[in-house]
């Protein structure tokens, strides 16, 4: 004889599973919907500062302005400044980019020693990352 709230129960569980499934498979195919209408055109970076002459201990803004496809990237993962001075590999300042809007990420922070350093931009986007780097000089 077949206990009948056993069998409530195992065809609620049935039940259960069969709906979890449909909305997994829902969650996916809207991934795969997502990830299909992304652009496959490599992000962009601009890398500036500001002022554009840098005197030791002074103020500095980086800022990198991002864009694909000509437009504006405002959901960048992580925006990274790194500054490596050219003579001295182990002087280094990193600075966290935040957004200002319009495709344009800031950082301020001050660099202390005059020589030439390197400043990469590490730019995480929409799956990419990207790189560019520039010699900034920084007088006494």
């Amino acid at each position: 004889m077949i206990n009948h709230r056993k069998l409530a129960a195992f065809c609620s569980i049935i039940i259960a599973a069969s709906i979890a499934g449909c909305s997994e498979s829902r969650e996916a195919e809207n991934g795969l919907h997502t990830a299909a209408n992304m652009s496959m055109q490599p992000i962009q970076v601009e890398l500036d500062w500001s002022p554009g002459q840098v005197s030791a201990g002074q103020q500095v803004t980086f800022e990198a302005l991002v864009t694909q496809d000509g437009e504006p990237v405002d959901d960048a993962k992580e925006v990274l400044f790194e500054i490596v001075n050219d003579n001295n590999k182990s002087r280094k300042f990193e600075f966290r980019g935040k957004s200002a809007g319009d495709g344009t990420y800031r950082a301020e922070g001050r660099i202390d020693g005059e020589g030439e350093y390197t400043v990469t931009s590490h730019v995480t986007a929409r799956t990419q990352h990207s790189m560019p780097s520039k010699k900034l000089v920084v007088q006494p």
